[in-house]
């Protein structure tokens, strides 16, 4: 997941559960849960100030990872039944730009960590069983970035190209890797959504990409090489998340100022419906 920071501020306004007992709520602060949510208790970070902010946070394998704003963007592991967090010798540094972002990626074992500012300022991965440097996609395009994991393997980077670098006219190109982020090739063509918009990626499957920006769901089936309209809601709404639960169920997040809709797929993309409640 990606995340805006919010340094200097108290509070959590994100959540991730593991499992059913194991979970998380985060951003700035850092809360777990080890009982389905019955009880809570705070969590302090070893190795980072009492000022760090937790921007983003995930689970997979067994292990949880947070991705840590202080001096530099900090990475630490635990257990996801245990609140004994142990801090990487790998971060990444900040760029120049005014308003930094980190995405954090998890699949199994495998772990992959963006840092934005303007435009891709650096990565991490896990090699081996341990985070180290990684240049990730999008470095040098002149815009944001967002990944997305199928597998261990198998990666979709969306890269806003030639906001920052003077290019014209901007524009979004698909990257795709099927070892792990070793190398990414260009998927063709372009992606038809506007760059600079707010945007979420997933794959749900290898080959199989769906994008959520500015009320518009597209989807692809041939690694994002092509790109099918599978939803249109409203065009001033904006994707806060977008996830799979399993290579068929996904669900989208959209607000439009004060409302929010939950949306629902339950073909791996193909279809998207509003969910009802009450």
């Amino acid at each position: 997941m990606s995340t805006d920071p919010n340094p200097g501020g108290h509070g959590v306004r994100s959540v991730r559960f593991a499992n059913s007992q194991d979970g998380w709520v985060f951003g700035p602060d850092l809360w777990a849960t080890h009982d389905g949510g019955a009880h809570w208790s705070a969590v302090t970070l070893p190795g980072v100030s009492a000022s760090a902010a937790v921007v983003a946070l995930d689970a997979a394998a067994g292990s949880a990872t947070a991705a840590v704003f202080d001096a530099a963007v900090e990475i630490e592991t635990s257990a996801v039944g245990s609140d004994s967090w142990q801090k990487s010798t790998t971060a990444v540094p900040f760029g120049a730009g005014p308003v930094p972002r980190a995405q954090l990626v998890v699949s199994g074992s495998a772990g992959w960590l963006v840092e934005v500012d303007r435009g891709v300022v650096g990565g991490a991965r896990v090699v081996h069983g341990a985070w180290t440097a990684w240049t990730p996609p999008c470095v040098g395009g002149g815009g944001d970035a967002e990944l997305a994991a199928a597998t261990g393997t198998d990666l979709v980077a969306l890269c806003d190209e030639g906001i920052f670098s003077g290019n014209a006219p901007p524009t979004v190109a698909a990257y795709v890797s099927s070892n792990g982020g070793n190398s990414f090739a260009h998927a063709g063509g372009t992606v038809p959504i506007s760059p600079a918009a707010a945007t979420r990626v997933a794959l749900p499957m290898p080959g199989r990409v769906v994008v959520a920006a500015g009320g518009v769901l597209i989807a692809s089936s041939d690694g994002a090489g092509s790109w099918t309209v599978v939803y249109r809601g409203s065009g001033t709404s904006r994707p806060e998340d977008l996830g799979f639960t399993s290579v068929d169920q996904g669900v989208v997040i959209e607000t439009d100022g004060a409302a929010a809709t939950l949306l629902m797929t339950f073909d791996a993309g193909r279809h998207w419906a509003p969910v009802a409640f009450g």
